[in-house]
């Protein structure tokens, strides 16, 4: 399996985890202390990282079949790039950092929509 491969595992496997913990943090430790409207906005930022920590995982399967695949790399880089702006955006921005912060939420949402334009593109080109 090639090393970037590896690396995007070890990437979503951390993904995952600091995911399994905010869920659990936003279910038991965000009640009553922030509004219902920023609660759903926790769970929407949660959902968005566990889905595309497995999508990590699914490039990662991919790039054993097409190591050298730039729209592959490139739509590994994006999703991490999305879940930095979207996910943790959110997050830090319920948990009190300025507005600017969740600003950037969109522009991660729109590297989500790119990364999987190019896993579907680079899972067509892909021949067995």
């Amino acid at each position: 399996m090639p090393k970037f491969s590896r690396s995007l595992f070890l990437v979503a496997g951390i993904s995952l985890m600091l995911a399994a913990m905010l869920s659990a943090y936003g279910f038991h430790g965000l009640p009553g202390k922030v509004p219902e409207a920023k609660l759903a906005s926790w769970a929407w930022a949660n959902q968005f990282q566990f889905f595309h920590s497995i999508g990590l995982i699914l490039i990662g399967l991919l790039l054993d079949k097409a190591p050298g695949s730039w729209l592959l790399r490139s739509a590994a880089g994006l999703m991490i790039f999305g879940m930095i702006l979207f996910s943790a955006g959110i997050y830090a921005e319920i948990l009190g950092a300025p507005p600017a912060i969740g600003a950037v939420a969109p522009m991660g949402g729109s590297a989500f929509m790119l990364a999987w334009l190019l896993t579907g593109i680079a899972g067509f080109r892909i021949r067995t």
